[in-house]
């Protein structure tokens, strides 16, 4: 349920509520089992092809009134800002693998590959990479508190500086600079990415820059990057879409964003256009069906959707807090 709700702690809570799920879901057999003892239980059929990050994305947003999901594709989800919660567990599962009672070896081999890697390094950074690291606007609220004074970040004056050279718009390469690294200059990531603007060191050598520890640098070569993305799409789309558009190809690559824009078309929506559009068609190609046909193939098609969303709310709540500030005279410019 959304996170401002606090009016379902139980079963009987249900009542005159409408759970919304896919109809081929375990969860509807569930919901079906118990819908007779709830007085107005309604039971909403979605589509097989609607994602779980879908139907939740449409409670938050307000267009489902509440759904029943794995509790591990929700802490997901609430990793990357989803304002949802869980009010309280139908019955309690667990996830594992399934063989044939004729494959023993393949049992035991799966139990040993689990048993190794259990609370190992690879499991712990994938553990903190899904469920850990919060990637939300909502942690930007701490950056948000000095802003009444007209600064966003210890950078800003790097940020200004390279978005006037290659024309962009210093606030939003501030937002993506959080997104990116929560402004810590020390970071890499669990691919190697390194810096304020996370560039991988191969992009940062091929655009010059070879220290992306320095705060400078690595402000320069990512906005140098995202001005060589701009520039790759039709300069009759928008300069807002053009943006957006680079920013899910910073994230995942310049190539599966072409596979989206030739996905929208073919389903006509809009391949210049990012929400509703473009992004509704890069989560179509997490789909085998889909991505077996594509040209750059496979991708993380959730991380570009809410890459691009978070920047795009971040962006917005800066705009918004700077123009508090000039209207109260603190911003210095």
């Amino acid at each position: 349920m959304r996170a401002d709700e606090d009016s379902i702690t139980g079963l009987e809570d249900l009542a005159g509520r409408t759970v919304h799920v896919r109809q081929s879901s375990s969860f509807y057999t569930t919901l079906l089992a118990i819908a007779d003892s709830i007085a107005g239980l309604q039971i909403a059929a979605l589509p097989d092809s609607t994602e779980t990050e879908d139907i939740l994305a449409g409670v938050e947003k307000g267009r489902y009134d509440i759904t029943l999901c794995d509790s591990n594709l929700l802490d997901v989800e609430l990793a990357y800002g989803r304002q949802l919660k869980a009010a309280f567990s139908i019955k309690p599962t667990s996830l594992g693998w399934a063989v044939r009672q004729d494959n023993p070896a393949l049992l035991a081999a799966l139990n040993q590959y689990i048993q190794q890697e259990k609370d190992g390094l690879f499991f712990n950074m994938m553990e903190k990479r899904y469920f850990e690291n919060k990637r939300t606007a909502v942690r930007a609220k701490d950056s948000l508190r000095v802003d009444l004074s007209g600064r966003l970040s210890p950078y800003d004056e790097f940020a200004k500086k390279y978005a006037q050279l290659y024309g962009q718009d210093w606030r939003l390469i501030t937002a993506q600079m959080y997104q990116e690294s929560k402004f810590d200059p020390q970071a890499v990531s669990w691919v190697g990415a390194q810096g304020l603007m996370q560039v991988m060191p191969d992009t940062g050598r091929e655009l010059g820059f070879t220290d992306l520890h320095d705060p400078e640098s690595n402000i320069h070569a990512g906005v140098k990057y995202m001005h060589q993305l701009l520039q790759r799409f039709d300069a009759k789309i928008s300069m807002d879409e053009r943006m957006r558009l680079a920013l899910a190809a910073y994230n995942v690559g310049y190539g599966h964003v072409l596979d989206a824009r030739r996905l929208a078309r073919e389903k006509g929506w809009d391949p210049d256009r990012w929400f509703g559009h473009v992004e509704q068609a890069m989560r179509l190609l997490a789909k085998p069906a889909y991505h077996k046909r594509a040209r750059y193939g496979f991708c993380r098609c959730g991380q570009p959707v809410h890459y691009v969303s978070n920047i795009q709310h971040r962006y917005d709540a800066y705009v918004g807090v700077l123009t508090m500030a000039r209207a109260s005279g603190q911003e210095r410019l």
